[in-house]
């Protein structure tokens, strides 16, 4: 039961209520008026009530701030090292701009909301989506894991919209230029970095994650596994290693082994970074000098694995063999290169028709 209590002050009478409940601590708060003081603890001890009697939901007892601070301890260690580092700041924005909701409170209106604010702020669709994914799984860790949600709100949010009609593709001799300046680069590591996700079309990531345990020097094979964040993500996919890029990853494998320095282990970094062993080296200063130097402009890591597409479909790859080498999850992935390959169709008519009618 509320205890009131009339207070004296130099400032004038004030009346405080003081609140002490069994297994509870005592809890005081100051008003003007009695009414108030009592209309107060009244609804005070109905909450407490209603907690005990487990009408207060978990929804209503955690915010997405809490969820965050979990889902750090819980669920970022099982991930790989580099997803953790990219979810962390996605992390840091979410607990910002909307963590102080309890999740009973956190709408699809206000993740749209939110989400617009992304896009407002200058972030990419493909960027905003990503913030999106990663908000998506914190709230999956809830109704799955901790049992906080009934249901997720994000089921209700649309993504961005991802345009891909500005797709970027190297010609041949934009590519020839690109891999010469790579050779020039004083990185040890752009060159043969750039021919790997060139040559196979792996993303970024899947290439500077690279370890040893996935490069098969003797069949010239390596295995990539796709980053978490992505949509198209196909698990780990085994892909050839073209002559070259295979003889350079021999070298530095034999420079180690027996050397003055410590020798690899197969459980190590292919490109790990000169801070840190377990981190993967940051090429962007080199890539954008690159870039530079080759006279190319607009052109993005990731338009590498377009490029390596379009190589593919002039090549005469179908779209099947094409999203298998680009480990697409979903076969609707892969016809945005479906007029590359109808191309190289056409060309193959055109040739065939040539011989018949005894022109070629």
């Amino acid at each position: 039961m509320a205890t009131i209590r009339k207070i004296a002050r130099e400032s004038g009478t004030v009346y405080q209520a003081y609140i002490r409940k069994s297994g509870h601590k005592p809890v005081t708060r100051t008003f003007k008026t009695r009414n108030a003081a009592e209309r107060w603890a009244r609804k005070f001890e109905a909450g407490l009530d209603e907690d005990n009697a487990g009408l207060t939901s978990e929804a209503q007892r955690h915010k997405l701030s809490d969820a965050i601070t979990k889902y750090r301890a819980d669920v970022l260690p099982e991930l790989r090292p580099e997803t953790a580092r990219k979810y962390q700041q996605h992390l840091t924005h979410w607990d910002e701009a909307l963590g102080h909701l309890r999740l009973s409170d956190l709408t699809a209106a206000k993740i749209a909301e939110a989400r617009d604010s992304l896009t407002e702020q200058g972030k990419a669709p493909a960027t905003t989506n990503r913030y999106l994914a990663t908000l998506a799984s914190v709230l999956t860790a809830c109704v799955k894991r901790w049992h906080w949600l009934a249901a997720s709100p994000m089921q209700q949010v649309r993504k961005a919209t991802e345009r891909n009609a500005g797709t970027r593709f190297l010609s041949e001799e934009e590519a020839a230029r690109l891999l010469q300046a790579c050779r020039e680069s004083e990185s040890p590591d752009l060159y043969l970095a750039v021919l790997l996700s060139l040559t196979t079309g792996a993303r970024q990531g899947e290439v500077l994650s690279l370890r040893w345990q996935d490069i098969d020097l003797s069949a010239g094979a390596m295995i990539v596994r796709a980053d978490a964040e992505t949509v198209t993500k196909g698990g780990a996919r085994a892909l050839p290693i073209v002559p070259e890029a295979l003889a350079l990853l021999q070298a530095r494998w034999d420079s180690r082994q027996g050397g003055k320095v410590a020798a690899l282990r197969p459980s190590g970094l292919v490109f790990p970074s000169r801070v840190s062993a377990k981190q993967p080296v940051s090429l962007r200063t080199p890539w954008e000098t690159a870039l530079r130097r080759a006279g190319i402009e607009r052109f993005r890591w990731h338009d590498m694995r377009h490029s390596a597409a379009s190589f593919l479909a002039k090549g005469g790859a179908s779209l099947v063999e094409i999203g298998a080498v680009l480990g697409h999850k979903s076969a609707n992935t892969s016809k945005r290169y479906s007029h590359l390959t109808e191309q190289h169709t056409a060309e193959l008519v055109r040739k065939m028709a040539g011989k018949l009618l005894g022109g070629g």
